[in-house]
């Protein structure tokens, strides 16, 4: 009797994640307004990483406890619902290390009921690495799959023709956020950085990139918005460098209202080591981005299409200064609308839940509007 009941009261659709950091929230309300009372939502506090927590509300999700074990290698997710077993529809992360995503959709396929995986088509290692390969099982066992960028869709279908792809593009605002302030072109003086400030994201790179480009433009100033272990090696160099005092680190901050105030001053926005979910935050408010030309960087670099990626050579402090000059000499065309728009019209949580609920209800991609050339 009881097992009859926890069936019946399932939902009719499930999410069964291994966390949705704050950055999804808009895209998990809509989700949620839309499918109301049809879906749960199940994810656990934090990743394998454990600085990646789930940020969204609490009263959105159902928590499930997560075990890392093989040193942290891979997880396994428990929870006491019966919605990612008997909905009608589930998605699972598309990621090898997660062996609850692998019991899911190998023990719903034996039941023949559908469920998508959600997630990087390919790992940054590439397609050949061992976890690539996992990701293509995972997909073969799955009914679908969901992507997060456009130009993954297409690998996707490269992979295994005829399967389905939905793409939810990673997106953190909504149109109505994206909208570029109107400030004048000469008060906007700053390089503005936005993120974590770790190893792999090339700080001390940022710094003497700008040092450099300071000498010749001394009104320039550079304002760094995160933080991180990096932070005091970073406040050391820019000493050393004799930049202290053009220097901001303002801290960490996430509200849109406060953000779109420092691209509002800025310029141009950097990612001197791997580029990802910041490229669409910066091409949103109008404003371009310098990035390095060879990094790993996350699929959200099919933007550069839009014309407001500026390349300089990887690990080369004097092209990034050059790159922020060139910035510089063109900053009487900011805000760039034309680059907003069309960040806005690809990038926003509503396209992003758009992708998932179509996904869900298995209704056709309807990708018209994403598929015009931005030129």
């Amino acid at each position: 009797m009881a097992k009859r009941l926890a069936r019946s009261g399932s939902t009719r659709y499930a999410m069964y994640l291994a966390v949705l950091p704050s950055y999804r929230k808009n895209c998990i309300e809509d989700v949620r307004a839309e499918l109301s009372k049809d879906i749960e939502i199940i994810v656990s506090d934090a990743h394998l990483d454990p600085t990646v927590k789930t940020g969204i509300p609490r009263e959105y999700y159902r928590r499930a406890a997560m075990w890392r074990i093989f040193s942290g290698r891979i997880f396994v997710q428990f929870t006491i619902s019966t919605a990612p077993i008997f909905s009608e529809a589930v998605i699972v992360d598309l990621n090898p290390r997660s062996i609850t995503a692998w019991s899911v959709l190998v023990i719903r396929r034996l039941l023949a009921k559908r469920t998508l995986v959600w997630g990087h088509i390919h790992p940054q290692a590439g397609p050949d690495s061992w976890t690539g390969r996992f990701r293509v099982l995972m997909r073969k066992i799955a009914h679908g799959t969901i992507s997060y960028t456009y130009e993954d869709r297409a690998k996707a279908l490269q992979d295994l023709p005829g399967a389905p792809v939905w793409v939810a593009p990673n997106a953190l605002y909504r149109k109505a956020d994206m909208i570029p302030s109107s400030a004048t072109p000469s008060s906007r003086t700053e390089v503005l950085y936005v993120g974590r400030f770790v190893p792999a994201k090339k700080l001390m790179l940022l710094l003497r990139g700008f040092a450099i480009a300071a000498v010749q433009v001394p009104e320039m100033r550079l304002n760094l918005v995160g933080g991180g272990q990096d932070e005091p090696a970073m406040i050391l160099l820019a000493n050393e460098l004799g930049i202290m005092e053009k220097v901001s680190f303002q801290g960490w901050e996430d509200r849109v209202s406060t953000l779109r105030i420092a691209y509002e001053s800025s310029f141009c926005s950097v990612s001197p080591g791997f580029a990802g979910l910041g490229l669409t935050q910066s091409l949103g408010f109008g404003v371009p981005m310098v990035v390095a030309d060879s990094e790993q960087h996350s699929p959200e670099i099919e933007l550069h299409r839009s014309g407001g990626v500026k390349w300089f050579a990887s690990d080369s402090p004097a092209s990034l200064a050059d790159a922020i000059l060139e910035c510089w000499r063109n900053r009487e065309l900011l805000p760039d609308l034309a680059l907003s728009e069309y960040t806005r019209e690809r990038y926003s949580s509503e396209a992003m839940a758009f992708g998932i609920i179509s996904a869900l209800r298995n209704e056709k991609p309807n990708l018209r509007e994403f598929s015009k050339d931005p030129s």
